[in-house]
């Protein structure tokens, strides 16, 4: 029996060596370039309960992986994959079991060129339309920052919204979006960006939240502007259309559109003289805008008629006043009338193709 337990403990320490050995020789492997070979050395040693505790063992792992993503010899080229993010694993593991903190300050410089790493490992990957793999790449940046380096990463943050964006997770983009706009970072075009995701959901209200949040910092924007704008124009709101298109015109006073849309608004509101005004004024602007002639006939129409109506509704006993009322409604027809003309024949003008 004596000697039986001496044969086991002999065995258990020569394995105990050997895998001791298997992490050293996965070292010198690595010193010579020979990853491959250091790799699997090395991969077996972390397996192994003798080693699996060893700080050393996964230092050498990360510089392993480290190394084998840095490679530019083919010959390793299928060894690549995945390779950034087992040696930022191996580095995590051995800050976890060095206690004495031996490999700690090396490792920590490693850290720093694994965040850029990813960072550009993202980029590359979003070119390539490979979006979720680009969003793990910039998570991966910008949680290393964080956690080792107390660094507020808004480039990285702001990668990984885009790439989760078009990775069609909406909810993560989100998410990071309202990190960076709760930082002021981004300006308004991040207010913009979330509010089109909202409204590409359906959800107008919280498309419109946002936009009035973007409006808060940055009340002249004419994007969150217009954006409120088109929201509320779709959603058949008109009071709080024409409420929008009026600060819209602040931002954008020679713009023959806003006027257009104001004069359809007017109209709709009952404010007649408001909407033909908007529509002069849209067509000073822009002399072929055929929509804004067309309208404003259509306006001139509808008003003589209207005088028209009132006319006939006058008693036959009131003979006085129903012709008076009649050429009125005349007088006011054929003014309307000139003035829409004179603007059609314009447009016709314009229309009309050059002569050599």
């Amino acid at each position: 029996m004596k000697y039986l337990l001496i044969s086991i403990t002999l065995l258990l320490s020569l394995n105990v060596n050997g895998q001791k050995a298997a992490v050293q020789t996965a070292y010198n492997y690595l010193r010579y370039d020979d990853l491959d070979k250091a790799k699997e050395a090395i991969d077996g040693a972390v397996q192994n309960e003798s080693t699996i505790g060893m700080s050393k063992a996964w230092y050498y792992r990360g510089s392993i992986y480290h190394a084998i993503y840095e490679s530019t010899k083919e010959k390793f080229a299928p060894l690549k994959p995945g390779s950034l993010t087992e040696a930022l694993k191996s580095y995590e593991k051995t800050i976890e079991l060095d206690t004495k903190k031996e490999y700690y300050d090396d490792i920590i410089k490693r850290m720093e060129i694994v965040a850029s790493q990813s960072l550009n490992t993202g980029v590359d990957n979003f070119r390539e339309n490979k979006y979720p793999e680009a969003l793990v790449a910039f998570q991966t940046s910008a949680d290393i920052n964080k956690k080792y380096f107390n660094k507020f990463d808004t480039l990285a943050i702001y990668n990984a919204g885009l790439a989760a964006d078009k990775a069609k997770d909406a909810t993560t983009a989100l998410n990071y979006f309202k990190i960076l706009t709760d930082a002021n970072y981004g300006g308004s075009k991040l207010y913009s960006l979330m509010a089109n995701m909202y409204l590409d959901q359906k959800d107008t209200a919280n498309a419109l939240l946002v936009i009035n949040q973007g409006r808060q910092k940055f009340p002249e924007d004419a994007t969150l502007i217009t954006q409120g704008l088109n929201i509320y124009l779709s959603s058949g709101k008109d009071k709080e259309a024409y409420t929008q298109n009026e600060e819209a015109l602040k931002a954008d006073p020679g713009n023959a559109v806003l006027y257009y849309i104001k004069g359809n608004l007017a109209d709709k509101l009952g404010k007649k003289e408001e909407a033909i005004a908007a529509y002069k004024k849209s067509i000073e602007l822009k002399a072929d805008y055929f929509d804004a002639v067309y309208n404003l006939g259509a306006l001139f129409f509808n008003e003589g008629a209207e005088m028209a109506n009132k006319a006939n509704s006058i008693p036959p006993s009131k003979v006085a006043e129903y012709d008076a009322a009649k050429r009125s409604s005349k007088r006011s027809l054929k003014r309307r009338y000139r003035i829409w003309k004179k603007h059609i024949n314009l447009i016709q003008k314009i229309s009309e193709p050059c002569k050599a």
